[in-house]
Order: C-alpha cells, then sequence, then structure tokens
C-alpha cells in the first residue's frame, strides 16, 4: 500500500510539472545577477539567477525552479564539492550551466540552462 501512494504522489508531482512547463510559464531568458558573498540570499525572486561571488570567485548559483512549483534550486560551483556545476557567462550575462540540472525530489524537472533558456529534457 505504502509503495502505490508513494508512486502516485511520484506520478502526481510528475504531471503537475509537466502542466506548468507546457502551459502556465512562457519561456524567457534568464539573466546572472551578481551578488558578493559565498551564499546566495534565502530569498530569491523572478526569473533571474543569483549568482554568490567572493574575491572574483564564483560559489554557487541559486534561481526559482522553471517548472513553476516555486522551489527554490541552488547549485554549488566550487569544483571540490559533489556534485557541481560550471557556469558560463556570455556577453551579455546569459548564463549556461553543464550539467543539466535534474530533480530527483519534489518535481521532478530535468533541464539544461542554455545561453540563459530553459531546455526541458525529454
Amino acid at each position: 500500500m505504502k509503495s502505490l501512494i508513494s508512486a502516485w504522489i511520484w506520478l502526481w508531482s510528475g504531471l503537475t510539472g509537466l502542466w506548468h512547463r507546457v502551459f502556465l510559464k512562457p519561456p524567457t531568458r534568464r539573466r546572472v545577477k551578481v551578488v558578493e558573498g559565498d551564499t546566495p540570499p534565502d530569498i530569491i525572486s523572478g526569473d533571474d539567477l543569483v549568482l554568490a561571488r567572493e574575491d572574483d570567485e564564483d560559489w554557487a548559483i541559486a534561481f526559482l525552479c522553471p517548472c513553476g512549483c516555486k522551489d527554490r534550486l541552488e547549485l554549488a560551483l566550487i569544483p571540490e564539492v559533489k556534485p557541481h556545476w560550471t557556469l558560463k557567462l556570455d556577453d551579455d550575462n546569459f548564463p549556461t550551466l553543464h550539467p543539466s540540472v535534474w530533480r530527483k525530489t519534489g518535481c521532478r524537472s530535468h533541464f539544461w540552462v542554455k545561453g540563459g533558456e530553459i531546455t526541458w529534457c525529454e
């Protein structure tokens, strides 16, 4: 019975995330806002990605999940931390993150951030 409930919760979360991605969230290009310090602020709003930078070293990037679930995501950019991501900014401050972001809990979104645009994985 417990596994059946877990399966329904997983299915509902996936369908809710898909609904938000397809019907409710228009695509937008996201820019990076830089804050001084080794951690991003606790409260993030809008479609921007907030980069925590201290002494020219990038520590972490935070943003709201693009599916619309409003979860705050924080990704480590320090190579010593596992897992970690790499961040590249173009001349207009549009970010590209590598590897993809794959949420194992919550909405279970899986996406790339390339040139400030969200590309959903199938």
